[in-house]
């Protein structure tokens, strides 16, 4: 058009906002924090619960989506959680633990005896079945580290053991015990609006544990052991010590499991615990964390625990038939591992999108200097 004046491309972005002119590096910030968000243990467990809550909203629309089916899978979430936690904990440290579920059975077993037959008061059973707990765990541990021999096995044999203790004290048949109402509030009474105490629990330890891995020494040296025993053990981590610890906590949380349990049943019987070895395994990989160790997120087990019950809770209100339960488990445990697989990858190796480099350095670069422009205008 005549008489208009054309500026050239640079001076036209020289000329441009500040605001605008921070656009950029915006983008960079935003498209780096997706790719980390990608990266972290979490992000497969919350698409389990988002995609699982719509499709079982659309098959039971009228039963579902309500208070009553949201305490019931708090409910299965909690218990299976508490001891998927200490799974989490001693898989991201690189080892297994298949004894968990005979453990709760056995620790349930003696805090019903100390409080039915010598009379002890419900706190003080729960702590010395918690010690019990840890005991068989330091046990497990000891023989990893003692005799090298690994972790899978020895759990192995001593679930058997420890379940068929179980099924010889009891003579195969449930054993009964009064429970005082003030301790049932306190470990599996109701809360708030219905949902239960041990939900609480459940969540209270999940935050525990978290501060633990992320925050704490133990933690630290928890994940180096996971990603390279060898290597960790040259930095001057106590490999070994560090393992019997953390087998140790994860027997007490499945002992911490039991005790919830004889609280909202009063009872315990041969087969208290069975199965929940594999599904706190299930648990922790649906939660993002490798069965190869090293990586791995206490949120995401909680996230999976919550999935679980979710599964089990909507297949009841949807009609289907029992059996889906264990085959869509397996489904979504084979798809969590084969997801996290190939999110690590392609996001790890991802290239530049929309022209922006997008590997940490540039982002924490960007982030540095939005943050020096923004001081300079409040100044």
């Amino acid at each position: 058009m005549a008489g208009q004046v054309i500026l050239p491309i640079r001076w036209r972005e020289a000329t441009m906002s500040d605001e605008a002119a921070q656009y950029p590096a915006r983008r960079i910030i935003y498209a780096e924090a997706i790719r980390r968000f990608m990266l972290r243990p979490e992000a497969t467990s919350i698409a389990a619960v988002v995609i699982l809550f719509v499709l079982f909203s659309l098959m039971a629309p009228q039963l579902f989506p309500t208070k009553i089916t949201y305490i019931s899978i708090m409910a299965i979430a909690a218990e299976l959680g508490v001891v998927s936690i200490g799974a989490t904990l001693l898989m991201i440290c690189g080892h297994f633990d298949l004894s968990v579920g005979a453990v709760l059975g056995l620790t349930s077993y003696i805090c019903v005896v100390l409080m039915r037959d010598f009379g002890f008061n419900p706190v003080s059973a729960s702590l010395i079945a918690v010690a019990a707990g840890a005991a068989l765990g330091a046990i497990n541990g000891y023989m990893v580290v003692r005799f090298r021999i690994h972790s899978f096995v020895v759990t192995l044999g001593t679930m058997l053991i420890w379940r068929g203790v179980l099924i010889a004290l009891t003579g195969g048949f449930p054993m009964t015990v009064d429970i005082p109402p003030s301790f049932r509030a306190a470990m599996a009474g109701p809360l708030l609006s219905g949902f239960r105490m041990s939900m609480l629990w459940f969540l209270l330890i999940g935050v525990a544990c978290t501060f633990l891995l992320s925050r704490m020494k133990l933690g630290n040296w928890i994940q180096a052991r996971g990603q390279n025993e060898n290597a960790a053990r040259n930095l001057g981590v106590p490999v070994d010590k560090v393992t019997i610890i953390v087998f140790s906590i994860c027997s007490a949380l499945a002992a911490v499991a039991g005790i919830i349990q004889v609280a909202r049943f009063g009872s315990v019987d041969a087969l208290r615990g069975e199965g929940f070895e594999l599904q706190a395994v299930a648990v922790s990989v649906i939660g993002g964390t490798l069965l190869s160790g090293g990586y791995g997120s206490v949120v995401g087990t909680i996230l999976g625990a919550i999935t679980f019950g979710m599964i089990q809770v909507g297949l009841v209100l949807a009609g289907a038939p029992g059996h889906l339960f264990k085959t869509l488990t397996g489904i979504i445990v084979v798809g969590a591992v084969i997801l996290n697989t190939l999110i690590s990858k392609r996001m790890s190796k991802s290239r530049p999108m929309s022209g922006y480099r997008r590997d940490s350095s540039s982002a924490d670069a960007a982030i540095k200097a939005q943050v020096v422009t923004t001081e300079t205008r409040k100044g």
